[in-house]
């Protein structure tokens, strides 16, 4: 890999939101199709997706959507602040792409995340804050043993998320 190269590479991590989103779209643009016709990506997104849903009811289980929203709508906002949107990189970003989903921004207010929509974050395959992050408010609401499911899936996701973006960067590194 030459040096330029290198550099294109770093921004994949290392860019501000507006340059992150536009280098995940060139890649999905370029190499998407090439990237989901291969049995190890197709394998990741599928072990991803399997856990992403199980993350998901959980969640829905113990009524995160209407807690968090609640928080969020509070003066000061909730945990999904502006700075948050930041540690979505261009692989993450990539990643729900071929999981068929839209990626855009939902607004630019300067408070919230960027992928903060009307009814909680658009984006199925988090950056590993939001997936680890667990305020009070969820902790505290928690009963029995669901704060200990809800780090299993997360930890699985995390773990699903991880090969599938080593996955990509190799092949990226090829092509």
């Amino acid at each position: 890999m030459n040096d330029t190269q290198r550099l294109e590479r770093e921004e994949w991590y290392f860019s501000d939101m507006e340059k992150t989103l536009s280098l995940a779209r060139s890649l999905y643009r370029d190499h998407g199709a090439r990237l989901s016709g291969e049995q190890d990506v197709g394998d990741g997104l599928a072990r991803v997706r399997r856990h992403e849903r199980a993350l998901n009811l959980q969640m829905q289980r113990m009524g995160m959507g209407k807690r968090c929203g609640r928080c969020a709508a509070r003066e000061g906002g909730g945990c999904c602040s502006a700075y948050m949107g930041g540690n979505a990189d261009t692989i993450l970003l990539l990643i729900n792409m071929l999981l068929q989903k839209t990626v855009a921004f939902q607004h630019d207010n300067g408070i919230d995340c960027r992928y903060l929509g009307a009814t909680g974050c658009i984006l199925p395959i988090k950056p590993i804050f939001c997936l680890n992050y667990n305020c009070t408010h969820i902790r505290d609401a928690a009963v029995n043993r669901e704060m200990a499911r809800l780090e299993e899936h997360a930890a699985g996701l995390l773990s699903a998320q991880t090969e599938l973006e080593a996955t990509l960067v190799d092949l990226l590194h090829r092509i």
